[in-house]
């Protein structure tokens, strides 16, 4: 993979085909080829804007930006939590990616956990109510592998009651992407379908998508919907995704025979993230928050200006929408 240019950040604070549905999941299965849909970058449409979005270009061995993203807290009885550390072993940049690692710990004599895993989150910088998310993501599967792109209530109810939405989930050595809800009514209902899954290869990046609205949340990898999950009544029990603000969380974690498996102790297991990017309607983004854009490629005069689907768009990008474009091989943000 090229290296991409290190001198951006930019924060904004602000179908189907195969479908099996069983009691409480529904599968789908992409016969395309996967490495051409996971290159695609589509913008989600004109009626979203860009209102966040991390590309994770810094140099070789940065942390992430402590502005942005904080470490996740270690919960020694909560299973994807348990070994999370602040180690900057487990979370940092190479080759313009996100590296999040679970990683054998190398010095028990403080601390006496086998393992050390990565995560980090948004709770204090960045949170939003409907929107679409998406993260483009390599992982590596292994028995015991369990990484994550998901997100949870700002507003504390106890889980599973303020919701839980998981954007993709991997486990051990299988070739498939899991999207699932959480909720108090998931605990005790089997419809509607609070899970879907998608076979895909592993060994390339991949898109994973949720769109969000005020009634409904659409799951999707490389293009493709996976599942959907719809409201049916006002219960907080049923459909908490209008009560709060979400934020993001990026986890490596690995299993505990529950659903992964246990891990090998003395293995590395590693996600890489490219970028994740949020995306609100008008109406969702919040009134008089300015939105701030720092460019990815500062210099883009006297180039000519691409959309990320390959669209020429002239040469002067006074004139464009917001958005992520191309110029002499690089991104910029306008």
């Amino acid at each position: 993979m090229l290296k991409k240019k290190t001198n951006k950040r930019m924060l904004a604070m602000l179908s189907m085909a195969l479908i099996t549905t069983a009691s409480f999941a529904q599968t789908v299965s992409l016969t395309d080829d996967g490495k051409a849909l996971a290159a695609r970058q589509e913008s989600p449409g004109p009626e979203y804007k860009l209102v966040f979005s991390d590309e994770f270009n810094e140099p070789d061995g940065t942390l992430p930006d402590p502005k942005v993203w904080r470490h996740c807290t270690r919960y020694p009885t909560v299973q994807w939590a348990r070994f999370l550390s602040s180690s900057p072993d487990v979370a940092f940049m190479k080759d313009g990616n996100l590296v999040l690692r679970a990683i054998p710990n190398p010095d028990k004599s403080t601390d006496k956990v086998d393992m050390l895993t990565g995560g980090i989150e948004t709770s204090q910088s960045f949170t939003f109510r409907f929107g679409r998310v998406e993260c483009r993501a390599l992982v590596n599967p292994f028995i015991g592998n369990f990484p994550a792109i998901w997100m949870m209530p700002k507003t504390t109810l106890g889980w599973p009651k303020g919701g839980e939405i998981d954007i993709f989930e991997q486990i051990n050595t299988e070739n498939k992407a899991y999207a699932t809800v959480h909720s108090s009514w998931t605990q005790t209902h089997s419809y509607p379908p609070h899970s879907g899954n998608v076979w895909m290869p592993m060994d390339r990046y991949h898109v994973y998508a949720v769109e969000w609205e005020e009634d409904v949340l659409t799951f999707f990898a490389d293009g493709k919907e996976i599942f959907q999950y719809e409201k049916q009544d006002d219960s907080q029990e049923q459909w908490p995704f209008d009560k709060s603000n979400f934020y993001l969380i990026l986890n490596q974690s690995v299993g505990n025979g529950s659903w992964a498996a246990n891990p090998d102790i003395n293995h590395t297991y590693e996600m890489r993230i490219d970028w994740i990017r949020v995306y609100q309607k008008e109406k969702h983004i919040p009134s008089g928050i300015s939105v701030p854009m720092t460019k990815i490629e500062e210099n883009t005069e006297n180039h000519e200006i691409y959309s990320l689907q390959g669209a020429r768009m002239g040469n002067d990008e006074s004139g464009l929408p917001r958005g992520i474009y191309v110029a002499n091989g690089r991104k910029f943000v306008k």
